[in-house]
C-alpha cells in the first residue's frame, strides 16, 4: 500500500471512531466493576486491591455501560482499577456507550488492554462497529487518548481491511405520484333525471 493510501485508510479509520470518545462514558470508570465466570482465580493484596485475576468460562464483565463476553479473561488490577486485561473468546466481544453517538460493539479472537499505553488492540478477525459504521481486519490497533487507530489485513480478512462509512445525507426516496379519482358529486347521484316536456309519455 503506498503512502498516500495508507494515510486515507488511517483519515477513515480514525473518522469511525473519533465519536467514540476512547469508546467510553466519562462516568463508566467511576462505576463498580462486576465479574461473572464459572471459574475464577484471583491472587494479590486485598489491603491495596492489587493483584491478578483469572476467570473461564461464560466470562462476562460489567463496568457502566462496558460489556464484555469472552470464554477467558486475565485481568490486572492496580488499586481497583483493571491495568491490563487480556480477553479471548470466539469470539471475545464488548460493548460500549460514548458519551455521544451510538453503540461501540467489538469483537476478535483476543481483546487486549493497556491502562499506561491507552491502547486496545483487536487481534484475529476483528470488527469495530458504531453505528452504520464499520471496520473490519485481521488486527486493529486503537489509542484511547489520541484516537489513533491502525488496521492491517490478514489471512482471516482476505488479506485486505475494509472501511464501510455511511453517507452524512440520505435523500429521501421520490414519493408516489398520487392518483386523482373522479368522485361523484353526491347531490347528482340524489337528484332524479328529468324528463323532456316535448317528449310524450303514455296518458
Amino acid at each position: 500500500m503506498s503512502a498516500s493510501n495508507k494515510w486515507r485508510v488511517l483519515l477513515l479509520a480514525c473518522a469511525l471512531c473519533a465519536a467514540a470518545s476512547a469508546w467510553a462514558l466519562k462516568s463508566d470508570k467511576n462505576q463498580p466493576i462486576n465479574i461473572q465466570s464459572d471459574h475464577g482465580d484471583f491472587q494479590g493484596d486485598s489491603s491495596t486491591n492489587n493483584g491478578t485475576g483469572i476467570y473461564t468460562g461464560h466470562v462476562i464483565i460489567a463496568q457502566g455501560s462496558i460489556r464484555i463476553a469472552a470464554d477467558k479473561a486475565i485481568l490486572h488490577m492496580t488499586n481497583g482499577e483493571i491495568q491490563t486485561a487480556d480477553i479471548t473468546g470466539t469470539p471475545a466481544m464488548f460493548q460500549q456507550q460514548p458519551d455521544t453517538g451510538a453503540l461501540v460493539h467489538g469483537s476478535a479472537v483476543e481483546i487486549t488492554y493497556d491502562a499506561d499505553k491507552n491502547e486496545v488492540d483487536l487481534l484475529g478477525n476483528a470488527h469495530l462497529q458504531q453505528g452504520e459504521r464499520l471496520l473490519t481486519g485481521d488486527v486493529i490497533h486503537y489509542d484511547t487518548d489520541t484516537e489513533h487507530v491502525i488496521a492491517n489485513g490478514g489471512k482471516t480478512s482476505g488479506g485486505r481491511i475494509n472501511i464501510t462509512i455511511p453517507p452524512t445525507h440520505r435523500t429521501p426516496p421520490p414519493r408516489a405520484a398520487r392518483r386523482h379519482k373522479h368522485k361523484k358529486h353526491p347531490m347528482r347521484e340524489s337528484i332524479p333525471p328529468q324528463k323532456n316536456p316535448g317528449q310524450g309519455g303514455p296518458p
